[in-house]
């Protein structure tokens, strides 16, 4: 790597306009003293040199272009360290960051080709997820209520969780718990709180699912009072299961395959 000396336009120009000083009362002074036309020795002097500088400027560019081109390496047996990126040459014709049009790039590759594919199998994966949450909570409402409701309450629970999962209250159907198998509201809550929970359904719509389907056991309790209650702690045969981040299982499941 070589180093090159860079002198400052300032003193360049400084140094120019002395020469032309110098050279101009040098040439005042022979012609003068000595009657010796300096221009007519100088001139001739003066063109080849310049003719000399322009033709040694194309052909440093010349040259530059071809090896910069063909990637060819001069080291001539040296070993040359390459220059780190933030000192190697830029060209001088490389137009600037805010010169570059993004309407002038030509784009290789198309990295959007695959976006529609993408956005599917999203959506794909999203819904098989939602099925099967769908899926563990019915398991779960068989597991945990079929102590408590007869075949038929059960299968309208079902359908009622259905309507839950969609957002259709109108449709909801009350259903009663066993006389000698009752549920109390505690139990309620907590079996409303564990599949809202994993459906991500809100704690006022959670209220409303619970005190709609079971009317008479949750008689003495308004809606706004279940919502913020849902989670109470307490005695009871349905005991709340607080899922893990991005697990829609359930303990008591769990336990009983073990």
């Amino acid at each position: 790597m070589t180093n090159s000396i860079k002198i400052s336009p300032q003193r360049t120009s400084f140094i120019l306009s002395v020469s032309v000083i110098l050279y101009w009362a040098t040439d005042s002074y022979l012609y003068l003293s000595c009657h010796i036309n300096l221009m007519e020795y100088s001139t001739p002097v003066i063109l080849y040199i310049t003719a000399m500088i322009l033709v040694c400027g194309v052909l440093q560019r010349f040259f530059f272009r071809f090896i910069t081109k063909n990637e060819l390496s001069l080291s001539f047996g040296k070993q040359v360290r390459p220059l780190p990126e933030q000192i190697k040459e830029i060209d001088p014709e490389c137009p600037k960051d805010k010169d570059i049009n993004p309407g002038n790039l030509v784009v290789k590759h198309d990295y959007m080709d695959n976006y529609e594919v993408r956005v599917a199998e999203i959506e794909r994966e999203k819904a098989e997820r939602q099925a099967d949450i769908k899926r563990v909570i019915h398991e779960y409402t068989t597991f945990v209520m079929t102590e408590f409701l007869s075949k038929e309450d059960l299968e309208i629970l079902h359908e009622n969780i259905e309507y839950f999962v969609h957002g259709q209250s109108d449709l909801y159907k009350p259903i009663r718990s066993k006389v000698d198998k009752s549920l109390r509201s505690i139990d309620l809550m907590h079996f409303v709180w564990n599949i809202g929970e994993r459906l991500g359904i809100s704690l006022i719509d959670r209220a409303t699912f619970i005190h709609t389907i079971f009317p008479h056991e949750l008689k003495d309790a308004s809606i706004k009072y279940l919502a913020k209650n849902l989670r109470t702690c307490g005695v009871c045969k349905i005991a709340l299961d607080i899922p893990k981040t991005g697990d829609y299982h359930f303990k008591c499941m769990k336990e009983a395959q073990e």
